[in-house]
């Protein structure tokens, strides 16, 4: 298969390792797994010290240690080559599905995940036309995926098939539907249609209690047999991982679901981010510890101090390597800083192990970590330098429905955030409280040095508007009875998609409600304003009821992945005069939606959006593009800040 090209931000999402997508000309493959990746066309593995010279490493110790890696990775790029003669770094795909039929004859025909080449058919009459891939594939919720089983599916898994083979003949008449597809075998005379194929559900329920999806309660069907009963002839899951290349099989007995390759649902990226918090926010120096201990630079620091022991020519010599690299790994540290752990203050950290080790914990719990740091970094004190550039802007030109309620506001005219890919899911969007994929799912040979597990990373700058709100006013509001009263039917169905899916409990915090759903509408009402679309646009919530720490805030931020950054359209809309009247334009676009009364009606009565998990809060008023989100669309509701209502965070009843 000749080289495609692929923006590398795409290769940590949407089209990470397990992701499929389609190439120029057509072609449907996989991304293939860990292993493969920075490896020549012939196949040679690049030399960790190399990389580690180069601008494809990323340190962000803060996501490090939760995600069990040493280091972070760029995908490779033509960028990275030294000379003409350095080998050119690729990331591996395999061709799937592995299923291709004739246009003409409809004939099928299998193939191998590294088939190179377009496949022609064999009939005389089709006078060597091109074969195209079938639009179905078989995944189960364990996050395998295979080809869908055709010849288990004509002969309904009864009796020895394998001899069918080439005899399989695939007819799409009609109306397109999936009853309209006609799967027949020559040499036996059997056949099946695709009717049926698609349903069952995803998860348990009383009337199938072992949560078989169509494909596999048809299989496993025989006769009068329950369609939920197990038995030894079950046809479920086969662990199959595609996207490793042919490498042994997973035990796996979950139900197979089918599903069209270009299903959205087909690979659920789980991405970790971290926005990059300078040292000077933070006491610890361990990270530059952990940079200097890379090889390239410890390398150059061996090599000094056998030349000589003048501390302020090692920094100069560090310095001019990390900027011909265009890395600026040292940007933020001062020259005093690295002479002080050059001189041994702070003992380098073997290159094994993480810096700023996070301690155990959920991944919610994890994740508070992370957005303290951020939350108190942006309350910092102004800075005009480094890769987090803040202004703080004074509230008092904010209009009058805004006094009391908004806390701070940040300029943020600089920051850089660490996009991680930690692995996947298939059919379910990642749980909100769930660890990192397996990293067998991710490798094939998990490697036993720690120094040499990563994890796909892409960076971003940009900048952004970062505001709290009062904490006293919130505080007040939350503990309301109204509010929980009016909030109670989003927490009944987060506990009902918590058992039904089998995630961790999760509290529906009502500051939660109230902050994303303000950051929706009030990224709705920037986009007019700031020059950037929607899609472009982010948001970052600050959320925490914990009195020891309570938090409030909202980042909406863009960023892109040239290390310039955006040009300042966002950041200029942060003055109070601006901003504020922005502001009261988003609450007032809450006051009524064009779906209204069936969207303010319909979220009261019993939720709606995915699984139930929004009250007023639809695609007319408050939804977002889901690069936009962080929660998926869910937890969102207008209610909580229409003016006059009583759940309202403006409604007088809530404060009286």
């Amino acid at each position: 298969m000749r080289l495609n090209k692929i923006r590398r931000s795409q290769l940590v999402a949407p089209f990470g390792p397990g992701a499929l997508h389609i190439l120029e000309g057509g072609v449907s493959v996989v991304t293939g797994g860990l292993d493969g990746w920075f490896r020549d066309r012939s196949g040679n593995p690049a030399d960790p010290a190399e990389l580690a010279k180069g601008v494809l490493v990323v340190r962000e110790p803060r996501l490090e240690a939760p995600l069990g890696v040493s280091h972070f990775r760029l995908a490779p790029g033509p960028e990275n080559r030294a000379g003409e003669d350095d080998p050119e770094l690729i990331t591996p795909v395999y061709r799937f599905p592995t299923w291709f039929v004739c246009p003409r004859c409809y004939r099928m025909k299998h193939s191998k995940l590294t088939q190179n080449g377009h496949l022609t058919c064999g009939d005389a009459e089709c006078k060597g036309r091109r074969l195209t891939q079938v639009r179905f594939a078989a995944v189960c919720d364990h996050g395998h995926l295979q080809d869908f089983p055709w010849l288990e599916w004509v002969h309904r898994s009864e009796g020895s098939f394998e001899s069918c083979a080439n005899s399989l003949i695939y007819e799409a008449e009609g109306s397109g539907s999936l009853e309209s597809i006609q799967i027949r075998c020559e040499k036996c005379k059997k056949s099946r249609s695709l009717r049926g194929v698609m349903g069952g559900d995803f998860d348990s329920t009383a009337s199938n209690p072992n949560g078989w999806s169509g494909l596999s309660r048809f299989l496993l069907s025989k006769g009068d047999r329950d369609a939920t009963s197990s038995g030894s002839d079950d046809f479920l899951c086969q662990g199959k991982k595609s996207w490793q290349g042919d490498v042994p099989d997973d035990r796996c007995s979950r139900p197979l679901r089918a599903v069209l390759i270009n299903a959205t649902n087909v690979h659920y990226a789980d991405i970790r981010s971290a926005i990059h918090i300078p040292p000077r926010y933070r006491p610890s120096r361990k990270e530059l510890a952990v940079i200097l201990d890379q090889s390239g630079f410890r390398q150059l620091i061996s090599i000094c101090r056998q030349a000589f022991d003048d501390l302020p020519a090692i920094v100069g010599k560090l310095r001019k390597k990390d900027n011909a690299a265009n890395n600026t790994l040292l940007g933020d540290y001062s020259d005093e800083e690295i002479e002080g752990v050059l001189r041994g203050h702070d003992e380098a950290p073997p290159s094994d192990s993480t810096s700023d080790a996070l301690p155990e914990g959920s991944r919610a719990e994890l994740e508070q970590i992370i957005r303290k740091d951020e939350y108190e970094a942006f309350l910092g004190e102004t800075d005009r330098e480094g890769r987090l550039v803040l202004r703080h802007v004074p509230i008092a030109g904010l209009p009058p429905k805004l006094d009391g309620f908004v806390d701070r506001i940040v300029a943020v005219e600089k920051l850089r955030e660490t996009r991680v890919f930690a692995g996947f899911s298939r059919l379910l969007g990642t749980s909100p409280d769930g660890a990192p994929s397996p990293a067998h799912m991710l490798w094939h040979r998990v490697p036993a040095d720690m120094s040499n597990r990563w994890l796909p990373a892409a960076v971003v700058h940009g900048e952004g508007i970062f505001l709290t709100f009062s904490e006293d006013r919130i505080r007040q509001w939350e503990t309301h009875p109204e509010v929980e009263k009016h909030l109670a039917i989003l927490q009944e169905n987060q506990d009902s998609c918590a058992l039904r899916y089998g995630w961790d409990p999760m509290k529906v915090a009502p500051r939660l409600v109230l902050l994303h759903t303000l950051a929706h509408l009030l990224i709705n009402r920037l986009v007019f304003e700031c020059g950037y679309g929607s899609a472009s646009l982010r948001e970052r919530l600050y959320v925490s009821e914990d009195p020891a720490g309570p938090m409030a805030g909202i980042l909406v931020y863009t960023a892109a992945g040239d290390s310039e950054g955006t040009l300042g359209g966002l950041v200029r809309l942060a003055e109070p005069n601006t901003l504020g009247r922005i502001l009261v334009n988003a609450l007032d676009d809450a006051q009524w939606c064009s779906a209204d009364p069936v969207c303010a009606e319909a979220g009261k009565a019993h939720g709606q959006g995915p699984d139930s998990l929004n009250l007023a809060a639809c695609h007319s008023c408050a939804l977002l593009p889901e690069t936009s989100c962080e929660h998926f669309n869910k937890l969102l509701d207008r209610s909580v800040i229409l003016e006059g209502a009583a759940p309202s965070i403006f409604g007088g009843k809530c404060f009286d």
